[in-house]
């Protein structure tokens, strides 16, 4: 009988990363990768610091919510961060192929079951923390400590931290890693800022220097994104100079703040706003962008924390009409989610309850008069909606642009009817 070398280890997931770095040639010691970790912005930082590297002759790789992109190449992935074993793959073949920085989102599960264990980062970012994920974590505290540990358990050059939020205040005050901090009056910040239809115009405040921007964005929470995006970039190297060159041609992140409609008489934005912080962010956003009515269509995934869902129908009361409805169902009843959500929203706040998104869509596109804006909410990039029997096609990018392009051939549509697609 042949005898198969063992390794008993305490904990499987914490020694499967370590080892995964060690069959791959320990990758992180070879790419500047920087880990973004926090509630929301995730992906628009990440997506920020690959552009700015690209634009500075800097070949980026990414791994996150929409997947992962090497060379030009996009490679989808089941999870927002991949399993120890296919994170260090990754990383390995990002290097192969000539990639020198490496945005990562590093999620509170990832970090929870030591997906990225055995990685070194030359960056880790902090964003932000508001409720969510807690069917996984249980609590905030928890929920808390997962994303603290990216501060505090792993090798870390430098540590950007928005301690504008409580959070990164105490996230800030557990690492002993040498900390840039983000926020009013910190080592870096956005002062004197101007929102405006084109974007942002702001003085970048850095310790690698200052200078007056603009980025065509939109909200000071994507302003927020900027300043910890371009702190990374100087973090991992990147000159001042080329950063702000940079922040002018920053491109859109898809689902993030994404205008679908055109000359329309009124406007319609989508974005993966999934948590009751996200969505208030965003609908504040949209007050800068109109003097309108602000629409929203929105509701809460299934089979997922559902402490928060109350919150999610609070959260979309800032809006002045309310369509609730389904997000990604998933193995539960629409109809008794979008009732959960419905419990929350504030007394007087004009709603109605649509179970169908499609339907809800139209409905609030068909509600809109000129000058409103439409948000739809929840799943931003998504191309499918998970339901009970499976999987759908289900763009709410498409499925938007199409109701709007079936207004404009509706008779009512146009500017001084009042209304459109009536």
């Amino acid at each position: 009988e042949s005898v198969v070398p063992q390794i008993v280890v305490a904990d499987t997931r914490r020694a499967m990363g370590v080892l995964a770095d060690v069959v791959h040639g320990h990758p992180s010691s070879d790419l500047a990768v920087v880990g973004v970790t926090g509630t929301n912005g995730k992906t628009t930082v990440t997506h920020n610091v690959e552009a700015i590297a690209l634009r500075a002759g800097v070949t980026p790789g990414l791994i996150g919510t929409i997947g992962a992109r090497m060379a030009g190449e996009n490679l989808p992935l089941e999870r927002t961060t991949p399993e120890a074993t296919d994170f260090q793959r990754l990383l390995a073949e990002m290097r192969d192929r000539g990639c020198e920085l490496v945005a990562t989102e590093v999620s509170s599960h990832a970090l929870t079951m030591g997906r990225v264990r055995g990685t070194r980062f030359e960056v880790a970012a902090f964003t932000n923390l508001s409720q969510d994920h807690l069917d996984f974590h249980g609590d905030m505290d928890s929920y808390l400590d997962a994303k603290r540990s990216l501060f505090t358990d792993y090798e870390v050059g430098t540590a950007v931290i928005n301690v504008a939020d409580p959070a990164g205040e105490s996230v800030a005050g557990s690492t002993v890693v040498p900390v840039v901090r983000v926020g009013p009056g910190e080592d870096a910040g956005a002062d004197n800022l101007e929102l405006g239809p084109a974007g942002a115009v702001f003085d970048l405040v850095t310790p690698w220097g200052s200078s007056r921007v603009h980025a065509p964005v939109s909200g000071r929470f994507n302003v927020d994104n900027v300043v910890v995006a371009s702190v990374c970039c100087l973090a991992a190297g990147i000159s001042f100079e080329a950063v702000v060159a940079a922040l002018a041609d920053l491109p859109p992140v898809p689902g993030r703040f994404q205008r679908v409609s055109g000359a329309d008489p009124v406007t319609v934005i989508v974005d993966y706003a999934h948590t009751p912080g996200g969505m208030i962010q965003v609908i504040e956003a949209a007050r800068e962008l109109t003097s309108g009515r602000i629409l929203v269509v929105g509701g809460a995934g299934g089979d997922r924390d559902r402490e928060k869902r109350p919150m999610m129908g609070q959260a979309m009361s800032a809006a002045d009409f309310v369509f609730i409805t389904s997000d990604n169902p998933r193995s539960e009843s629409p109809l008794s989610i979008v009732e959960s959500v419905a419990e929350g929203v504030v007394p007087d706040t004009p709603h109605e309850v649509v179970v169908d998104r499609r339907q809800a869509i139209g409905r609030a596109i068909a509600e809109a008069r000129p000058g409103d804006l439409v948000l739809v909410l929840g799943r931003g990039h998504e191309p499918f909606q998970e339901l009970a029997h499976g999987k759908v096609e289900f763009d709410d990018r498409m499925v938007a642009a199409s109701l709007l392009a079936e207004a404009r051939r509706s008779a009512n549509y146009g500017p001084g009817t009042g209304s459109i697609a009536r």
